[in-house]
């Protein structure tokens, strides 16, 4: 559903982060958050960026739709101790003004090292020129990159892995076809070995269901994200 009623008093100052963990599964704790968009309108409703992201494109401030975010989530992190992330997207990436944004926050910024950077696994292979050099932006910030939506249908392993990231998030629907498809099975599995070897850490994203859980747990995942844990809040109390 599009945010049709406020399309003419749509204001960027009303977009804000909402908060979704990250858990440690060894530990049962949160070990990062990820700082998703949300529109808050007059009657107090956060609509997701699938609903509002039209009036952004329309006004032509995707741009600063991102340094609003990544604005408000550092400064709400900014005497926390905690891992974040925050969602870029290609056109983030190779942005001069957003480039500059992100240098401008982080020069003074505690621990850089607690921020993540999520980009898409296709943006990562299929912009590999754009992706490399947005890389090199981010090693000398500090910033750690995530690669988020790793589909097996569509992204190669190997070429994930040489990549300089620190975290690849799985989609659980991946796990979830691992009790009844043998090739999935191993391919998982190499996944989460591979992965491991190269001190690349694996989430399993978007659990929703605790048989989801247990197959995560069982196949070594220690980090996982989704409804089963809580939706994305407005705070992380």
């Amino acid at each position: 559903m599009q945010v049709t009623e406020v399309t003419d008093s749509f204001n960027l100052d009303n977009v804000v982060p909402f908060f979704q963990p990250i858990m440690d599964l060894n530990n049962n704790v949160v070990w990062s958050y990820e700082c998703l968009a949300r529109l808050l309108t007059i009657d107090h409703n956060p609509y997701l960026p699938t609903e509002f992201l039209f009036l952004v494109e329309r006004q032509q401030s995707v741009a600063q739709l991102t340094q609003t975010v990544f604005s408000r989530s550092a400064s709400y992190f900014r005497d926390i101790n905690m891992a974040w992330n925050i969602n870029l997207s290609l056109s983030d990436m190779t942005d001069t003004n957003t480039l500059s944004f992100l240098q401008s926050q982080l020069t003074d910024y505690p621990n850089p090292k607690r921020i993540s950077i999520e980009i898409t696994a296709q943006n990562a292979l299929l912009e590999n020129a754009k992706f490399s050099r947005f890389c090199e932006i981010c090693d000398a910030l500090g910033v750690n990159i995530v690669i988020d939506n790793f589909e097996q249908q569509e992204c190669d392993l190997q070429a994930i892995l040489t990549l300089p990231i620190s975290a690849i998030k799985v989609s659980a629907e991946l796990f979830d076809k691992t009790g009844s498809d043998i090739v999935i099975a191993d391919f998982v599995k190499s996944l989460i070995s591979a992965a491991t070897a190269n001190n690349i850490a694996v989430i399993a994203e978007r659990v929703e269901q605790k048989t989801t859980l247990e197959i995560v747990k069982n196949l070594g995942v220690k980090y996982a994200q989704g409804f089963y844990f809580s939706q994305p809040k407005a705070n992380t109390n």
